[in-house]
């Protein structure tokens, strides 16, 4: 670390102050400074498309399809197998793990319950919990296989299968500019292309926060790193998977984008979330929150403009 004043620096500064003790002012230059933070991500957005490096090889390699799904969730099931087998990829069920059926005890003991709080600003929710453990499974069940991709849905996901075929196979294509490939995505991300013309649609890094994991394309470099610091568990599978900066790797997505979740309601979050509002976790979560935003836009950063940097 050197002692240089950032805008992350200040934004974090002014940000717990403004937390603590709810100043206007503070809030006022916290926001400039995103609003600063913003416009330096467009610039970068608007001049990338000129310098972008694409680097591309042969398609090789074989693609499994793995789909998430809850014993108790038939429905769904019914829902989404037409279009996971119309791709054409050899097709493996995985049996959610149901958190409803997780005791307190066994989640104290995959999860570390103080990081979560003060990451989340609440407790880790039991389906929260299956979820991030049925990933993991799907993993597992990958690096098993002799796939060297895998594309991984929940049931809960819409998408026209020729178009998400003629993309992954197109995206396998270009293999090193990716290590995973989000096809379902929430939040806008400020997405820069780093590849065109991928069935009319690009591939893109994302300077800020995205989150879900409806549907992803993983190579087994990835599906090993993820599983490696997977216990304990400190924060949702869509979270989880975005922080490529722990782990070496690079974390893309589709624009425009091609999946969507349609199908009726979460089997996660079957009631609200209590948030916890003790002042002092606030002011942590707001420094994680920070911490997070600067390291994610960094990284990509760096892995657009000085790629043997990173």
């Amino acid at each position: 670390m050197t002692g240089k004043i950032t805008v992350g620096s200040l934004m974090l500064f002014f940000f717990g102050l403004s937390v603590i003790f709810d100043i206007f002012i503070l809030k006022i230059l916290f926001f400039s400074e995103a609003i600063l933070l913003f416009i330096c991500s467009r610039i970068f957005c608007k001049s990338h498309n000129t310098c972008c490096k694409e680097s591309s090889g042969t398609v090789s390699g074989k693609i499994g399809a793995y789909l998430i799904n809850l014993d108790r969730a038939e429905e769904r099931l019914h829902f989404v197998m037409p279009s996971v087998a119309a791709l054409g990829f050899a097709v493996e069920r995985i049996p959610a793990v149901d958190g409803e059926t997780l005791s307190q005890k066994e989640i104290e003991s995959i999860a570390d319950i103080e990081l979560y709080k003060f990451f989340f600003k609440m407790f880790p929710e039991k389906g929260t919990i299956g979820c991030a453990l049925s990933h993991e499974k799907a993993w597992r069940r990958f690096l098993e296989s002799d796939n060297e991709f895998a594309i991984i849905f929940e049931d809960d996901v819409e998408f026209d299968p020729e178009k998400l075929r003629k993309i992954a196979e197109s995206a396998i294509e270009k293999k090193a500019l990716w290590d995973i490939l989000n096809f379902e995505t929430k939040h806008d991300g400020h997405p820069v292309c780093i590849s065109k013309n991928v069935c009319g649609h690009s591939i893109v890094f994302y300077l800020t926060n995205v989150t879900h994991a409806g549907c992803y394309l993983i190579n087994r470099r990835a599906a090993r790193e993820l599983t490696k610091k997977f216990y304990p568990i400190k924060m949702p599978s869509d979270h989880y998977f975005t922080t490529s900066w722990e782990f070496d790797l690079k974390f893309a997505g589709i624009e425009p984008r091609i999946v969507s979740q349609k199908f009726g309601d979460s089997f996660i979050k079957t009631s609200p979330c209590k948030k916890i509002k003790i002042p002092f976790i606030l002011f942590i979560n707001a420094i994680y929150q920070i911490q997070r935003a600067v390291l994610h836009f960094t990284y990509n950063f760096f892995c657009l403009y000085f790629p043997g940097l990173k």
